[in-house]
């Protein structure tokens, strides 16, 4: 019996490790980007120019893709000098789009699955009676995306590599501190 206690002082051991090492673990992706930049994205109509600019200057510009998905990554470093608050105005094709979004450090949309509907005011043709398709600029509804699932840095597996460690480890643990060891 005294041969098995061995493998589960190790067990608490590790444990009590990964209790040290846990909050660097989780600290790790924070630590390297002190101001990451503003990612603004949604849908328009493929093809569809999108231009972002804080005050008169331009910060970014992206294309549609052929599903419609448009992205701008706007660095704090960037030439129009975007500062936490900051109101980003863009424009589709162009035109003044009736929709803004606020700068900050690692900023997002406010709808973070669907992103930023731009839209443009139309001024109002008559009816003509015809569907020319030019009755509405507004871009298709986007799909539901990743529900937040699937991230861009690594830390998310690593923390999950981390709590399965620990957790083994704390079964260990418990087993030596209540002698449950067959």
């Amino acid at each position: 019996m005294h041969l098995m206690k061995g493998p589960a002082r190790l067990g608490f051991a590790a444990a009590l490790l990964a209790l040290l090492l846990g909050p660097m673990v989780f600290s790790a992706g924070s630590a390297l980007a002190q101001n990451p930049p503003a990612t603004f994205y949604g849908t328009a109509e493929a093809g569809d120019a999108v231009t972002a600019s804080i005050g008169d200057a331009e910060c970014g510009s992206a294309t549609a893709g052929d599903d419609g998905f448009w992205q701008i990554v706007i660095a704090a470093e960037a030439d129009c000098n975007p500062t936490s608050g900051s109101t980003v105005s863009f424009t589709l094709n162009g035109e003044a789009a009736t929709e803004t979004a606020t700068w900050s450090p690692g900023g997002t949309p406010a709808d973070v699955a669907n992103g930023i509907t731009l839209t443009v005011e139309v001024m109002e043709e008559p009816d003509d009676g015809m569907d020319d398709g030019m009755d509405s600029m507004t871009p298709p509804s986007p799909d539901t995306g990743n529900a937040g699932l699937v991230t861009q840095s690594g830390t998310s597996a690593l923390a999950v590599l981390a709590l399965g460690v620990l957790a083994l480890a704390g079964v260990a643990g418990a087993r030596t501190v209540t002698g449950r060891i067959d």
